[in-house]
């Protein structure tokens, strides 16, 4: 079994047009950038119960989510994507900063955990572009 595939698979099977995905994350060209499986030790240290994480060059997906069948993972495929886009375009070290400062500035105003993190501007932005690119 493979234990990555090119993020473009996700996008064929959900039939999304590459070109759709290049309005909102110019930046990422999908037939190169891997979406890998998480290794157990992953999930637990840096996914936690997350789905995904986008890092600035690779997708990461929880093993369980990993298996589902390519159509299943376009919506979270095209989301990451965009968080590899702004990861290249804000640049690595004030992505990180903003997005953790964010998150824990909600935290800290006393937001749950999940309100905390849906109020990253980045997820913000992740969340409009998908859901353009899937036409809802």
């Amino acid at each position: 079994m493979r234990h990555n595939f090119p993020a473009i698979e996700a996008l064929e099977a959900g039939g999304i047009d590459p070109s759709d995905l290049a309005r909102v994350a110019p930046a990422v060209d999908p037939e190169h950038l891997l979406v890998r499986e998480a290794r157990p030790w992953f999930e637990r240290i840096v996914l936690h119960n997350a789905a995904a994480i986008a890092l600035p060059y690779v997708v990461y997906v929880r093993a369980s989510v990993y298996t589902r069948p390519r159509r299943q993972l376009t919506g979270l495929v095209i989301h990451e994507l965009v968080h590899v886009n702004q990861w290249r375009q804000e640049g690595y070290v004030r992505f990180a900063i903003v997005y953790l400062g964010e998150y824990l500035r909600g935290r800290l105003s006393g937001k749950p955990h999940t309100a905390a993190y849906r109020a990253i501007r980045y997820e913000v932005e992740a969340r409009h572009h998908t859901e353009n690119v899937l036409g809802q």
